[in-house]
This record gives structure tokens, sequence and C-alpha cells, in this order.
């Protein structure tokens, strides 16, 4: 199309132009945006004018993973326009595993329960990054909840060791 060609664009079931081809590619919001042009019988997708054509590339499909093995939720799913809508995540941080602690705690403290803490603790990252975040959470909690017991035990168990020792 030569420079004085003009166009037109649906954007929130508003027209907008006549604008030129430069200001078109800059409002364009997505390939689904309706747009028109002298010589056109009739509105067409942003994506199906040949000018604009180069703008939407195709990428290569990412299919959804639904499950901790990495298999596709959709194997033959249809490939995605280079143009995505903005996205917000709420990603939370993964909760903390107290692998230190409870390493901690069993040498010094008490080793049959400090080894539940640490088994416990190791869970934590593994489930997270497997996608079983409430399975993480409760796995934080119990390994917290054992150190906890861990500390007690080596506490209640201190006198004892005293008394032992003078003996």
């Amino acid at each position: 199309m030569n420079e004085n060609t003009t166009y037109w664009m649906m954007q929130g079931g508003v027209r907008l132009g006549p604008m030129s081809f430069d200001e078109l590619v800059r409002r364009i919001a997505s390939p689904s945006t309706p747009v028109w042009r002298e010589g056109m019988a009739d509105w067409c997708a942003a994506e199906n004018l040949p000018e604009l054509s180069g703008f939407f590339r195709t990428a290569a499909p990412r299919p959804h993973v639904n499950s901790i093995y990495g298999i596709p939720a959709q194997p033959n799913a249809r490939p995605e326009t280079a143009w995505h809508p903005p996205v917000e995540t709420t990603e939370e941080a993964m909760p903390p595993t107290y692998l230190a602690w409870s390493i901690v705690a069993m040498l010094v403290c008490c080793i049959v329960t400090g080894i539940v803490a640490l088994i416990y603790s190791t869970k934590v990252s593994s489930r997270w990054t497997a996608g079983d975040y409430e399975g993480a959470r409760k796995a934080s909690s119990a390994a917290q909840m054992w150190i906890i017991v861990t500390v007690v035990c080596g506490l209640i168990a201190i006198p004892f060791q005293v008394i032992l020792a003078l003996l």
C-alpha cells in the first residue's frame, strides 16, 4: 500500500480512524483487533491484513503441563500467537524448609526425633517444585513441630545426663 492509505480499527466497540499505517501499528491491541482500509470490502482481523502479517508471528506451542511428571495436558494444542495479554501472577514464596535447624537439633538434642524433623525438612522443596504447594506447607509445619519436639526432648534429657555423669 502507498503512504496515503488510511486505516481504521475497532477498539472497545469504538471505531478509530482515519490513521496512518505507523499509527495503526502503534495502537493495535491484538492479532484479533478488527481493522479496515480503503479498498477492502469488509473488516478483518489485524493478523489477516497482508501489511500486518509480519507483526504477528506464531510461536512454538507451549503445552500446559498438568502433572508432576511433566506430561502435557493437551499434546495437540493449537500454537499460540506471539502476542499475549498481560498476566498478573501472585506467586508466593516457598515455605521455609528448616533444614539447618533440623540438623542442629538432631545433633545437639535428640537423634530420633531430629531424624523425623530432617525427613520433613527435605520434603518441603521437592513438593514445592512438583507443584504440591499444600503438601509443601504441611511438610514445613511438620518439620517445625518436630524441631520443637526435638529441642524439648533434649532439654528434658539434660538433667538426667548431668545426674548420670555425677554418679
